[in-house]
């Protein structure tokens, strides 16, 4: 036996009578399949038909429901055709032309183009690969929850793979997509059907779990999540560890979406202090810390106003003639209460905030007066260096304004080297390559920095427009006592040398090491054997008494 199909309820605001009677006559022949109920305004219906997904409003445009106000789709009734379709209603029907024909035409294109946009909304907040919510249809799934139950019986939770980014670099975007679908799989089976999960972006989700039964369950939940995701993954006949770290936060009375969001961030922030798999709960404790962190956010922001950042330099020395050949800007911050505080203590929190991209044209801009300043000194040119993060690399203006600060203070810009790590020159490639092009034509060299910490392809490193390879000072230290340091240290400068590329290595601290590396055929060193990073004052009293080497550009 089937169900009868509900007629459709079209609901009429019209300030004309006639407009009633004629829509009757039109539905006549449609054989009850919709019936017309008319109200004064929309005002004065809108608490019945707000969530009714079988009925069309049909308004003459005196009477147009506000926009915004009402979710039905619209058709306007006019007088006369328009010139132009009538912006904000799903369709329109004329007077002269109103017909049975014409009404259910126009019936029949609402409603399917209601059904278009409802799809359209679903996909825009599902996430294409897994089929679950993405970031912006979990917002809608956590503001519904939190009214449902007043705030309370739910926990969030936010789970981050740890080097999710390493996983694409060796086995490419399609097997980490095969990874990403294994991990939700596995979340899948410790979820119950009263939880929701989300995807938030390419490794980052987030899991809603009803706790009003138990109010310990999410924390069962998280013990048996972190126990899974722990177990090795096979991706392309290869066997993975991906560590997670997964923060926790319980919904509380009033609270809203926002704070509890921000709480379970927190919370994961907290569990990626542990090695592998991880969770943790977030407490207020944890959020005292958060607010020392977001005050010395607003610090740091005030100190680049308050210039009270400086730049220290450390010098690098040439192995074959034994001369200074360049300097690395290192950024430190005169905290008026905390001191001295080097780059670890606040550039990490400057790339999280965004602060990164006007930090970094400080330390250009001061960088720049400061080879000036040198050379007013009399001191030969020298190469420096600038550390330069990848978020810098992603703001449209880093050419323009590079090519103003250059033109500025004066400087040969075949003198300026920017210092990339492995990681930004992997995350996308193409994007580097297009900025690097675009700086080399000023004169700008580049370094790769940290090298042999991270993931990369020597092909991609060869296609780049890359000058020196900086070996890191973890193979470097302690290199006179593992052998397997020196023969990583050796490969390093060989395989630098085929690619015709210079080599620097990091943190030298002994005259052993410095024999190693020369032995080696290392072609620049830096560490506090040659020098400690120097203010600017003390490094011009420095090169005034060391050789420095007056080196062509290349």
């Amino acid at each position: 036996m089937s169900t009868p199909v509900e007629p459709l309820r079209l609901l009429l605001l019209a300030d004309e009578p006639e407009w009633a009677a004629s829509l009757r006559d039109c539905l006549q022949p449609l054989a009850g399949s919709a019936v017309l109920l008319t109200a004064p305004n929309w005002e004065a219906v809108n608490s019945l038909f707000a969530h009714d997904r079988q009925a069309v409003v049909l308004a003459t445009p005196a009477l147009l429901p506000t926009p915004g106000r009402c979710e039905l789709p619209t058709i306007v009734l006019l007088e006369d055709e328009p010139e132009a379709p009538p912006a904000g209603v799903s369709d329109w029907l004329v007077r002269a032309q109103l017909s049975s024909d014409s009404l259910r035409r126009s019936l029949r294109h609402v409603r399917e183009r209601g059904v278009l946009v409802a799809t359209l909304q679903r996909l825009a907040e599902q996430d294409p690969l897994t089929g679950i919510a993405n970031r912006q249809g979990f917002q809608a799934l956590l503001t519904t929850r939190l009214a449902e139950h007043d705030g309370r019986g739910v926990a969030l939770g936010h789970l981050d793979l740890d080097n999710f980014r390493h996983v694409n670099d060796a086995l490419g975007h399609q097997g980490g997509d095969r990874l990403i679908l294994q991990v939700v799989t596995r979340l899948k089976l410790q979820l119950e059907a009263s939880d929701q999960l989300a995807r938030l972006g390419s490794d980052e989700f987030a899991l809603l779990i009803d706790t009003r039964r138990e109010p310990n369950r999410a924390e069962w939940v998280a013990e048996r999540i972190v126990e899974a995701l722990g177990e090795p993954y096979w991706v392309d006949g290869e066997s993975l560890l991906v560590g997670c770290s997964l923060g926790l936060a319980h919904a509380r009375a009033q609270a809203g979406a926002d704070p509890l969001m921000w709480h379970a961030h927190i919370a994961m922030r907290q569990a990626k202090s542990v090695q592998g798999c991880s969770f943790h709960v977030f407490n207020e404790r944890i959020n005292r810390n958060a607010r020392s962190l977001a005050d010395l956010e607003g610090e740091l922001r005030r100190a680049l106003r308050r210039d009270e950042l400086e730049l220290h330099y450390q010098p690098r020395l040439n192995l074959v003639d034994g001369r200074i050949v360049g300097l690395e800007a290192l950024v430190r911050w005169n905290h008026p209460e905390r001191g001295l505080l080097p780059p670890s203590e606040f550039v990490p929190l400057a790339e999280q905030s965004g602060l990164i991209v006007p930090l970094g044209y400080w330390v250009i801009s001061r960088a720049l007066r400061d080879m000036q300043g040198l050379r007013e000194h009399g001191i030969a040119p020298l190469h420096m260096a600038v550390n330069l993060s990848f978020r810098q690399f992603q703001d449209s203006q880093l050419l323009a304004t590079l090519s103003r600060l250059i033109i500025e203070h004066g400087v040969d810009a075949r003198w300026l080297e920017f210092e990339l790590t492995e990681t930004a020159v992997m995350r996308r490639n193409e994007l580097v390559r297009q900025t690097m092009d675009a700086l080399g034509r000023l004169g700008v060299r580049f370094s790769l920095d940290d090298f042999g910490t991270g993931f990369s392809s020597f092909v991609h490193l060869n296609s780049l427009p890359i000058t020196l390879l900086k070996v890191d000072r973890s193979f470097v230290g302690g290199m006179e006592l593992r052998e397997e340091n020196r023969k990583l240290v050796h490969a390093m400068i060989n395989l630098a040398h085929n690619l015709n590329l210079e080599v620097v290595a990091e943190g030298v601290e002994s005259e052993e090491q410095m024999t190693l590396l020369r032995g080696f055929g290392c072609d620049q060193v830096q560490g506090f054997l040659v020098s400690q990073p120097l203010p600017v004052d003390e490094l011009v009293t420095y090169l005034q008494q060391v050789p420095v080497a007056a080196i062509r550009a290349v």
